[in-house]
């Protein structure tokens, strides 16, 4: 894993290596792009290595051309070091989301946390010794450079790590912590910190110049030194924080939030600007009654046939009139809400729609409208005030699975498909489609398992529980993971779950469902319980 700062550095680790086993190198894996770390991969290309790499080799280093980043990086570490010097960083086998070697009988999952450090960031998962090479998403010091990266990724990335529950956590940089969830800690409190004071002085209208002048000066010489990173940390995020409120981000890295009612509630009470979506199923219960506000969409507008094919996705066109016509602006946050009983569905679909164009506030309210009223809090009936917003700035990329990736997974056992249906459909006892019964190899898990009872309603479990209900059944972060229920609304739920408030890398979803799969003779079904499969018919 990474191949030091140059070929005189490589040879050396090449060197250590040999002093090791005398085994053939078959694997470079490199955990992003920058000098440190791959400008010695060409000393382990000619010893036939191949190199494992995310394909976007984009870095700040990098933005002078080639030829100008050697010969920069010959003024840090000297002309004889980088004799023999050639890139060797472009990948054979390249991972954007996940992908597991199998050597010597051992699983060495290589993963892609989105772009923490660099667009090109990858970790490596031991999964059977719980050991995780985090690459530079983890320093010892817990001040992680985001200069080629962003903060909401990064705090992803933590998400991703905490989902793993690693023993040992191999920073890029630097001692291994003793404790791997402590400095994961440390890492999310920087930056959730930084966060909220960039946001603070661009609510205020405080220039960056001022914003960073509580910051010690950045060392000259020493780019990456603690108050280096500090300061240029400060400079990106103060950037990020200020196309937030120009509403110029498309970061769909930014992921979609839950919202208590608390918060909801000190936000009116602030006079925030903000845009809230009621999407219960029945409008007439929005005529009885909504939140203040509130502009009524029923989640049937978000879905139609497609070539016959019932309860389809629409194209990214239609969705960015409907988001403009609602008033949804990139530049406020939009809050979404739903029976939250037992239609969170609707809420979590539009969610994922709106995560799939980018927005880069995205809220889902914790327990719904029944829990809001339930708390005798504001009920109003009549309707907002709405001006057309313009259209979605970005393009619209929602996380999906076609039916060749799931007939793969199928065959190839490349992915794992997660049903989110109830368990008496999955196992073929329920159900209004053609056939009943699941996915070959698929497990179940039921979408309302996610929620716990508070009161007369039902709120969203705690991370902790959800991570290890999923853990439970084989449903972790290092794997490729491609959901499915009836109608794409049941595995929105799941999936806001698993990427959301997990932070899981690599989750689709497969939008032709079950609806599309058991109407198509010639695919196979599988009835029984979770414990033990039915028959193949």
């Amino acid at each position: 894993m990474d191949a030091e700062a140059s070929p005189a550095a490589g040879e050396t680790l090449l060197r250590t290596i040999r002093s090791v086993t005398k085994q053939p190198i078959r694997w470079l894996v490199l955990t992003h792009h920058h000098p440190d770390h791959h400008f010695g991969a060409i000393v382990f290309r000619r010893v036939g290595a191949k190199v494992i790499a995310h394909p976007d080799t984009r870095t700040l280093a990098s933005e002078g051309g080639p030829d100008e980043q050697v010969i920069n990086w010959i003024r840090v570490v000297g002309l004889d070091a980088m004799r023999g010097f050639e890139y060797a960083d472009t990948p054979d086998r390249p991972v954007t989301g996940s992908d597991t070697l199998r050597i010597g009988g051992r699983a060495i999952v290589v993963l892609s946390p989105g772009p923490a450090h660099t667009p090109g960031d990858l970790m490596v998962w031991l999964p059977a010794e719980r050991v995780l090479f985090a690459g530079d998403v983890l320093i010892e010091d817990g001040v992680t450079m985001m200069v080629d990266g962003s903060a909401p990724a990064l705090l992803g990335a933590l998400a991703t790590i905490d989902a793993l529950g690693p023993r040992v956590a191999v920073p890029g940089h630097g001692a291994i912590p003793a404790d791997p969830g402590a400095l994961v800690a440390r890492t999310r409190e920087y930056v959730t910190g930084l966060r909220t004071e960039m946001r603070a002085a661009v609510e205020r209208g405080i220039p960056m110049k001022r914003a960073l002048d509580p910051l010690p000066p950045a060392d000259e010489n020493r780019p990456v030194s603690l108050n280096s990173r500090r300061r240029r940390n400060a400079v990106r995020v103060y950037i990020e924080e200020e196309k937030g409120v120009m509403g110029l981000t498309g970061d769909s890295a930014a992921r979609p939030m839950l919202l208590s009612s608390d918060q909801l509630a000190e936000w009116q009470r602030r006079g925030e600007v903000f845009r809230l979506i009621d999407v219960r199923t029945d409008p007439f219960t929005y005529l009885k009654g909504h939140l203040p506000d509130a502009v009524y969409l029923n989640t049937e507008t978000l879905r139609a046939a497609e070539r016959g094919t019932p309860l389809q996705i629409l194209s990214g066109d239609w969705y960015a009139q409907l988001f403009a016509r609602l008033g949804i602006r990139w530049d406020q946050p939009v809050v979404v809400y739903s029976a939250g009983e037992t239609h969170n569905i609707d809420a979590t679909f539009l969610v994922w729609l709106l995560a799939g164009y980018g927005h880069p506030r995205v809220y889902l309210l914790d327990g719904g409208y029944f829990k809001w009223e339930l708390e005798q809090r504001p009920i109003a009936k009549r309707y907002p005030k709405l001006v057309p917003a313009s259209p979605p700035p970005g393009t619209f990329r929602p996380d999906v699975a076609s039916l060749d990736d799931v007939r793969r997974a199928v065959e190839r056992h490349d992915a794992l498909l997660v049903d989110a249906r109830p368990p008496d459909q999955y196992a073929g006892e329920a159900g209004a489609q053609m056939r009943r019964g699941h996915i070959p190899g698929a497990v179940n898990h039921y979408w309302q398992d996610d929620l716990g009872q508070e009161g007369f309603g039902r709120i969203w479990k705690p991370a902790d529980s959800l991570r290890a209900s999923y853990r439970a059944q084989g449903i972790t972060p290092d794997r490729r993971l491609i959901l499915y229920c009836n109608s794409t609304t049941e595995a929105s739920h799941v999936f806001f779950a698993l990427k959301f408030l997990l932070g899981y890398p690599d989750v689709r979803i497969y939008t032709g469902s079950w609806t599309e799969w058991s109407e198509r003779e010639e695919l196979p079904v599988e009835t029984g319980g979770t414990e033990k499969a039915g028959a193949t018919r």
